[in-house]
């Protein structure tokens, strides 16, 4: 007898293992996306407000604390991985934050390096060129921006939570 309750016992759990994720699990996945996503926010959003570059130290520093941030935020994105076996809320993540370390090492560097020059030694051909890095820098950004928040998007409807404003 205690034979046949082990099995049945082992046998149901198997049952409700085998069910797939629910819904409260979309949603901390969801919320453990976002969660990155927010951090890398704050050295973004300081970095891009020191962009005018009136004072070079900061600029520097919140260049070097946004390409910082956005190494470890795709690396902790790598760490996720996809949901049940769904990648396409992933693959998009991944491609998100892949774009902002390339915004940051690439863009971001090349905009720093021309503002870091002595007021005075600035041609009109640098300010063409920060125009040109800034319009690329905001394009890249909004192009995996409108991809991650329809993904998102699809994601929440597919398993039925709503997106509360600030998680979004």
């Amino acid at each position: 007898m205690k034979k046949l309750i082990t099995i049945t016992g082992a046998f149901l759990m198997i049952l409700l293992s085998a069910c797939g994720p629910t819904q409260n699990d979309a949603i901390k996945y969801n919320d453990s996306i976002m969660k990155i996503i927010d951090g890398l926010a704050i050295e973004h959003t300081l970095f891009l407000n020191q962009i005018d570059g009136h004072n070079i130290d900061s600029l520097k520093l919140t260049h070097k604390l946004f390409v910082a941030k956005a190494k470890e935020s795709l690396e902790a994105s790598k760490k996720i991985g996809p949901f049940g076996d769904k990648t396409e809320f992933i693959d998009v993540t991944l491609d998100y934050f892949n774009t902002l370390n390339s915004i940051a090492n690439t863009e971001g560097k090349q905009m720093v390096e021309i503002m870091s020059k002595d007021s005075t030694q600035l041609t009109q051909e640098d300010l063409d060129k920060i125009d040109v890095l800034a319009a690329k820098f905001d394009n890249n950004y909004g192009k995996v921006y409108d991809k991650i928040s329809a993904a998102q998007e699809k994601f929440s409807k597919e398993w039925k939570f709503e997106l509360i404003e600030g998680t979004k």
